[in-house]
């Protein structure tokens, strides 16, 4: 309940600022569509995959490591 009345709070805060700025529902489309606000979303998941394979391969790598180590010691 207390979630819903921070988000709703939240809502009419940035209403009446938008309001109060004059922004239309017009400018906030040409802002979306003037940034390409998809293309750098679809960028920074991209980035984030990548990053997400590579602390993988890290982590994998690193069992690898630790085997052959174990392994030679014996």
């Amino acid at each position: 309940m207390l979630k819903m009345i921070i988000f709703i709070s939240l809502i009419a805060v940035v209403a009446y600022y938008a309001g109060a700025q004059g922004l239309t529902s017009g400018d906030v489309e040409d802002w979306f569509t003037g940034s390409d606000f998809l293309q750098i979303s679809k960028d920074k998941l991209k980035e984030l995959f990548e990053l997400a394979e590579e602390q993988q391969v890290v982590e994998k790598a690193e069992g690898v490591i630790h085997n052959m180590k174990k392994n030679v010691s014996n």
